[in-house]
């Protein structure tokens, strides 16, 4: 039933022997509610396991040169203590030692400390700013974890890992760097950083594990290193802001749920390097206006673009075999499918369930037009045509001309740096070029056929 201020011996003498107090035990002052302040001597090495923990009046320590280690939740819930000053002599700070500590505002991190452990500061919702030193290596998992307060953090170079949940719900942090040294980010390191609109990320990290930045609704834009070879379920899925992505050509595959209910991303470059689009990964982004698939893609995953309201164009290449289930449903603005696949191995009949495509127009090679008109869903579409018409006359009426001759295209009329893309009769992207002044020119063999796509619109063209 310690209460008030209390002074630790630095020795005690128990009948005429006298005995150095060095540590201070698991549970010492566990649960003193009346504690205030604690001063601690010079010859104690060690604060143990839960040693003040739940003391929710005491508001000042004082920790001396002595102390080596803090044990695990050694602080915990002394939602009083506002302010804490490490010594030079720590080397660690043990999991939970200042977790649930909501009214510390400013805590000192001495160049002594090399790791900081799991939930060491979990749940400090006062804490506003934290300088971590430049002698640890890694911030464990939770370490900073419903620190809601938290408004800015330096992570040093000498860092190589963020653990899971790190920074999950510190709903006040604005901005972070991430040095080079890190290589490894956790789980839902960022989930929840509902003001965070500007994160930089090296070239050092080659992940991003699940929830990484799930819930960062004012991100406005990622991009995502060269380093990264794959990313987590839901890594981005919730961040509402984001307007923009880049995806790097190391990506292979883009996981389940990645981008869904990112209701800001208007468009997406996906990269040749992808395969496959996984399960919800771009569920609900109901701004997303349209998609083209890059012909390294052969599998879109189940309900892939569901509930992409304002999706108007979808441009299939032939190298996709599989659409699963509900892949587009709900995609109620779909006007144009432009699908150069002559047949898929598997597809399932709902992948336009409720997406109204009884009034949209399928764009499909003239080869497979029976195949189309008798399969479902396809036969499904208002109207059916052939790529190699498709639209002809609209681009005509533009005043758009095209020619060929020596191996080269000559595309005129065009509007000042519009993009024109370039595929063979089947399908297969050649490349895209912008017009210069009104004119794009594109090399291609003399004797072949290429569909060269204009906006929505697409000529076929024959190579002199």
């Amino acid at each position: 039933s310690y209460s008030g201020s209390v002074t630790i011996p630095s020795s005690i003498t128990i009948g005429s022997v006298d005995y150095g107090v060095t540590s201070i035990g698991e549970r010492a002052f566990f649960d003193c509610s009346g504690l205030t302040s604690v001063i601690i001597p010079n010859s104690v090495t060690s604060i143990g396991k839960g040693a003040f923990s739940w003391c929710s009046g005491l508001t000042s320590v004082t920790i001396p040169n002595s102390v080596i280690s803090i044990g695990s939740t050694a602080f915990n819930r002394c939602s009083s203590l506002s302010s804490i000053t490490i010594p030079n002599s720590v080397t660690s700070i043990g999991s939970s030692a200042f977790s649930n500590c909501s009214n510390l505002t400013s805590i000192t991190i001495p160049n002594s400390v090399t790791s900081i452990g799991d939930g060491a500061f979990y749940r400090c919702s006062g804490l506003t700013s934290i300088t971590i030193p430049n002698s640890v290596t890694s911030i464990g998992d939770g370490a900073f974890n419903g620190c809601s307060g938290l408004s800015s953090i330096t992570i040093p170079n000498s860092v190589t890992s963020i653990g899971s949940s790190a920074f999950h719900g510190c709903s006040g942090l604005a901005s972070i760097t991430i040095p080079n040294s890190v290589t490894s980010i956790g789980s839902s390191a960022f989930n929840g950083c509902s003001n965070l609109t500007s994160i930089i990320l090296p070239n050092s990290i080659t992940s991003f594990e699940d929830d990484t930045f799930f819930n960062c609704s004012a991100l406005t834009s990622i991009t995502i290193p060269n380093s990264i070879t794959s990313i987590g379920d839901n890594a981005f899925s919730n961040c509402s802001g984001l307007k923009s992505v880049t995806i790097p050509n190391s990506i292979t595959n883009i996981g389940n749920g990645v981008f869904s209910y990112c209701y800001g991303l208007t468009s997406v470059n996906i990269p040749n390097s992808v395969t496959s689009i996984g399960i919800k990964s771009f569920y609900g982004c109901s701004g997303l206006i349209s998609i083209t698939f890059p012909n390294s893609v052969t599998s879109i995953e189940r309900s892939a673009f569901s509930y992409c309201t304002d999706l108007k164009s979808i441009t299939i290449p032939i190298s996709v075999t599989i659409i699963s289930s509900e892949a587009f449903a709900n995609c109620t603005s779909i006007k144009n499918v432009y699908c150069y696949v002559e047949k898929f191995s598997k597809i399932d009949a709902d992948i336009f369930k409720d997406s109204d495509i009884g009034y949209d127009t399928l764009h499909i090679p003239s080869s497979a037009i029976n195949y189309y008109q008798t399969t479902v869903p396809w036969g499904g579409f208002g109207t059916i045509i052939p790529l190699e018409s498709t639209s002809v006359e609209t681009i005509k009426d533009r005043g758009v001309m095209a020619s060929s001759a020596n191996g080269f295209v000559t595309i005129s009329g065009l509007n000042t740096d519009e993009q024109v893309s370039f595929y063979t009769a089947d399908g297969r992207e050649l490349g895209t070029v912008k017009a210069i002044d009104g004119t794009a020119h594109f090399a291609a063999h003399s004797g072949t056929v290429v569909i060269a796509k204009i906006g929505k619109e697409s000529i076929k063209i024959s190579i002199k």
